[in-house]
């Protein structure tokens, strides 16, 4: 199998993550993707979509959403399931498209903020993300809290959420939301107990 990534992306560390925590490393080929939106890059020449992550099975079929390639690489693990089952697989779940919903929230407004002089950006657009990532942040506190330090797939994404948001606080303000503090510390935490996530981190 091949994986095209990028050491930026939080949804690329989410598979990366698991693959790590499945040890899977020596099941598939990682290949860097220097820049998503290089039209040159290997990645765009290969994968129809264009997008990051991109899973090639070994058939040449793609998995190509770092949800479905993350759920079907923990099919393959024989460590125990990041997935959880009945009851708990659902509040697993509804904590990991929490976080990645604030992601899609958040990266919708990026190519703008790096591409466009501050004079041009949709600044109300830009405010209304803004307002809808700090009620998102709080629900995102109150979720964890029934986890604790435990991993599975939703406190693994929430902290690939956390720590991006803090890595590109220039363009998300990250820093500014009320409750990011003890989001970063709780991150911080599972940083350090889970090798899976410290090795991960972005770059």
């Amino acid at each position: 199998m091949k994986l095209w990534y990028s050491t930026t992306s939080p949804y690329a560390r989410k598979v990366l993550a698991v693959i790590q925590h499945h040890q899977l490393q020596h099941q598939i080929e990682l290949l860097l993707a220097t820049s998503g939106l290089d039209k040159n890059s290997p990645h765009n020449q290969d994968n129809p979509l264009g997008r990051l992550p991109a899973l090639q099975l070994k058939t040449g079929e793609w998995l190509y959403n770092s949800s479905l390639i993350a759920e079907y690489l923990d099919q393959l693990g024989a460590r125990p399931s990041l997935y959880g089952k009945d009851e708990q697989r659902w509040q697993m779940l509804r904590l990991h498209y929490l976080a990645d919903g604030i992601l899609e929230n958040e990266i919708s407004i990026i190519p703008e903020k790096h591409s466009r002089p501050q004079s041009e950006w949709w600044k109300e657009r830009h405010e209304q993300i803004f307002q809808r990532t700090e009620k998102s942040l709080f629900e995102l506190q109150k979720t964890i809290d029934a986890f604790g330090e435990d991993l599975n797939i939703g406190t693994l994404n929430a902290v690939c959420t956390i720590d991006f948001l803090l890595f590109r606080d220039n363009w998300t303000y990250a820093s500014k939301h009320a409750v990011i503090a003890p989001l970063k510390l709780w991150a911080e935490r599972m940083n350090a107990r889970y090798a899976c996530l410290n090795e991960t981190s972005p770059k």
